[in-house]
C-alpha cells in the first residue's frame, strides 16, 4: 500500500491506526511487525502513539516486542546478531558523521593514493574540501549500490580516481574494524542476498510499515522490500512536497514514490537506482551528480 499526502494530513497517524488494527484483527503479533522512520526522536514518538492508541481501544497485546526504529538502528541490531557473517570483528565501531570525516582525515593519503596532492582528484583545492566532497560521494556510491569497479573502468578520469579512492576507503574502513552508516546498510543488504538468511529474517516479519518513505535511498528501499517480499505486506507513506526542501536528488525521491517504481523494485529484477542510471549515462563526474555541490 502506498499513501501519498501533504504535510499535516495525518500520514503518520494512519500508520499508527493500521498497526493497532492489525493487532486487533489478529493479523500479526507486535514482534512480527517492523515500523521504520528516519530519526530516533520520531521512532520514540511513534512507539508512544501506538501504545497510547492501543490503550484507548483496549488492545491487550504485549507491545514490548514491537520493532519500531530507524533503518540504521535495525541494521545495527542485525549486524550485532550476525557479525560472524560480515567482515567486522568484535568490538567494531560505528562512525557518526563527524567520525567519518575524521577517519578520512587520518587515512587521507592511503585513501587517495597518488591523488593526495592538490588539486585533489583534479577537483578540490583544499584537503578538507576534498574530505567533505569524498565523504558525500562515498556515501552516495554505497547507498545507491554503485559498483566501484565500474567507476574505476570508466573513461572519465575523475570517475576512475573516485572508484579507486572508494575501494581504498572501504578496505581501510574494514581493516580498522570501523563501519559508517552507509556501509552499515550495505552490509545488511549483502546478508539479505543469501536466500536462507533472507528466509530466516523474513519468516519473523509479517508486516512492514514505513513513515517518510520519500527520504529513503536505494539501499534502504531494498532493505525494506526484501523482508516483506514473502508476504507482500508493506505499507509506506510519503510526502512528495517534502523533497523541495531536501538535497539535490529530491527529484529521485518523487521517483521512489511512484507506484510503478515500487512494483519494479519488489519484482525479482529490481530497477536500477536513479543515481546508477544517471551515472551510467555519464552525467556523474562531468556535469556533476546528485549530491555533488
Amino acid at each position: 500500500m502506498l499513501v501519498i499526502a501533504g504535510p499535516g494530513s495525518g500520514k503518520t497517524f494512519s500508520l499508527v491506526l493500521r498497526a493497532v488494527n492489525l493487532f486487533l484483527l489478529g493479523r500479526c503479533k507486535p514482534a512480527e511487525l517492523v515500523l521504520c522512520t528516519f530519526t530516533e526522536k520520531a521512532a520514540y514518538e511513534l512507539r508512544d502513539r501506538i501504545t497510547a492508541t492501543a490503550r484507548k481501544v483496549h488492545c491487550r497485546e504485549d507491545l514490548s516486542g514491537l520493532r519500531v526504529g530507524t533503518i540504521h538502528s535495525i541494521c545495527n541490531r542485525i549486524i550485532a546478531q550476525h557479525r560472524h557473517r560480515t567482515a567486522l570483528g568484535s568490538g567494531y565501531e560505528t562512525l557518526d558523521d563527524l567520525g567519518q570525516l575524521l577517519f578520512l582525515f587520518d587515512h587521507f593519503d592511503g585513501v587517495c593514493g597518488q591523488d593526495a596532492t592538490p588539486p585533489y582528484l583534479g577537483r578540490w583545492q583544499t584537503k578538507w574540501g576534498a574530505i567533505e566532497g569524498l565523504r558525500d560521494y562515498f556515501n552516495k556510491i554505497t547507498e545507491e549500490l554503485v559498483d566501484p569497479e565500474r567507476l574505476a573502468a570508466d573513461t572519465n578520469p575523475f570517475l576512475q580516481q573516485l572508484g579507486r579512492a572508494y575501494t581504498n576507503y572501504r578496505d581501510t574502513l574494514f581493516r580498522n574494524n570501523r563501519v559508517d552508516f552507509a556501509h552499515q546498510q550495505s552490509i545488511v543488504h549483502d546478508l539479505l542476498l543469501d536466500a536462507q538468511f533472507l528466509s530466516r529474517i523474513g519468516s519473523a516479519v509479517r508486516y512492514v510499515l514505513v513513515d517518510e518513505y520519500q527520504d529513503t535511498n536505494y539501499v534502504q528501499q531494498q532493505l525494506l522490500l526484501k523482508p516483506a517480499s514473502a508476504t507482500g505486506n508493506m505499507c509506506v507513506v510519503g510526502d512528495v512536497q517534502r523533497q523541495e526542501n531536501g538535497p539535490a536528488d529530491g527529484d529521485f525521491r518523487v521517483y521512489r514514490l511512484h507506484p510503478e517504481t515500487l512494483r519494479r523494485a519488489a519484482a525479482d529484477g529490481p530497477a536500477a537506482s536513479p543515481w546508477q542510471e544517471r551515472q551510467s549515462a555519464g552525467a556523474c563526474g562531468r556535469g556533476g551528480c546528485a549530491g555533488d555541490d
